[in-house]
């Protein structure tokens, strides 16, 4: 009996080895490069930078009788009008786009979106209407989704203690890199021939990014994470993607995290708001003064998680880096000469790496399935800060400048992006130190 057992346990351990090349042959794909994701929100966001100069000149030649590229009171309001088309869209669409991504794939939906942004631009390059305007921004809008889904994306194909330090890569190079870019020779171009040509390369640089997501790149999310999974429609929408993020039902830690990484982001579109109309009125600073100093940040975005988070840790990074970005916007709305703004830019910048460690926090909230969904909801809640933000990052410096105001504080607006900030610090403490 004791012989038989033996030769039985020979033999089986023979057919494991003869079957271990088998086993392997049949493992797991590994992870695609998470760089892909930040080759295609790269080329999304050159395709944004040469779009972004150039546009207000189309809608004022559309709009001014004499045909002009002048600003003008009509071409202001029109502008407000179709941003205001896009954005409402892409935070009605964008927790639905990025949740679809879980069940369908991130290809398709960066995909998607390539070919909704890249239809835009080639309206926008080429129509004389006004309503053609709109429908520009109707289709950019139920197509936005590249940042989330790219960021799910880079989730997909990093290991856990390497997530953090790629997202701050993938933030850092795919919209400050593009930027780099994208600002100096949309302004060239667009002095040399014309508002429109920028604007159509954009739409050209779209088509390539097409046609490398549908060809050329892999998909991160693979059919076996997505088996199973179905598109649950209470979430995936504004209002469903909040409460993922809020609501009763989630984690302590994701309803923490969500409240810190809003209060972050709401202080972060202080720059987008009225960075350059107040680098413009404090030292007469032009595009060619300020846009570099814009792309220092985005430089930092991809430098300083590689350097903070290894040293902090996840947790802390975000209290103390929620910390550092308050003190540079208390020092950028009291600078007094260009070089004490350039430093006080520099510091927040720094403090900037707060939010990739926020995203990583949230992301590992959910399974390989729920990242889109998950960070779908950022997407929304991203969009819903712009739309608070703007207006009152706007309406705070109009108002401090104005003969209207009690004292002249013309950075009144970062103020109140630090007082945001150090919101965002103390909402932070309840895990900051256990992560």
């Amino acid at each position: 009996m004791l012989r038989s057992t033996t030769v039985q346990a020979d033999s089986l351990a023979a057919h494991n080895k003869l079957s271990r090349p088998s086993l392997l042959a049949n493992a797991a794909p590994r992870a695609p490069a998470f760089q892909w994701a930040v080759l295609h929100n790269w080329l999304y966001f050159l395709s944004l930078g040469l779009s972004v100069p150039n546009l207000p000149r189309v809608i004022s030649s559309i709009v001014n009788p004499d045909g002009s590229s002048g600003v003008s009171p009509a071409s202001i309001l029109l502008s407000g009008n179709v941003e205001a088309v896009d954005k409402m869209l892409t935070f009605l669409g964008v927790g639905f786009l990025s949740a679809l991504s879980d069940i369908k794939g991130r290809k398709a939906l960066m995909a998607w979106s390539a070919l909704g942004f890249g239809i835009t631009c080639l309206i926008q390059a080429t129509t004389r209407s006004v309503g053609m305007l709109y429908l520009a921004d109707l289709i950019d809008g139920i197509s936005s989704c590249m940042y989330p889904v790219c960021m799910a994306f880079v989730t997909d194909a990093s290991p856990v203690d390497k997530r953090v330090i790629n997202l701050g890569i993938f933030q850092g190079l795919s919209i400050g890199g593009a930027f780099i870019l994208a600002f100096p020779l949309g302004g060239v171009l667009g002095k040399q021939l014309g508002p429109r040509v920028p604007v159509l390369l954009g739409a050209a640089v779209q088509l390539l990014n097409l046609l490398l997501i549908l060809f050329v790149t892999p998909e991160s999310n693979t059919r076996a994470m997505r088996a199973g999974r179905k598109l649950d429609l209470r979430e995936a929408n504004p209002l469903g993607a909040l409460r993922k993020l809020f609501g009763g039902k989630s984690a302590p830690l994701l309803r923490a995290a969500s409240r810190t990484f809003f209060l972050v982001t709401l202080a972060r579109g202080v720059l987008d708001a009225q960075f350059t109309n107040y680098a413009l009125y404090r030292f007469g600073w032009g595009p060619q003064e300020s846009g570099p100093l814009l792309v220092l940040v985005g430089l930092m975005l991809a430098v300083a998680p590689r350097l903070v988070v290894p040293r902090l840790g996840i947790g802390r990074s975000v209290l103390y880096g929620s910390l550092l970005f308050a003190a540079g916007q208390l020092a950028t709305a009291f600078a007094p000469t260009p070089a004490a703004f350039v430093l006080a830019i520099f510091v927040s910048a720094v403090g900037c790496a707060c939010i990739p460690a926020l995203v990583a926090i949230i992301a590992e909230q959910g399974g390989p399935g729920e990242r889109g969904a998950l960070l779908g909801g950022l997407g929304s809640l991203t969009e819903l800060c712009g739309a608070l933000g703007n207006p009152l990052y706007s309406r705070l410096f109009a108002y401090f400048i104005s003969d209207a105001a009690p004292l002249k504080l013309p950075g009144a607006h970062f103020i109140a992006a630090a007082i945001f900030l150090l919101m965002a610090c103390v909402s932070s403490l309840s895990f900051s130190r256990t992560i």
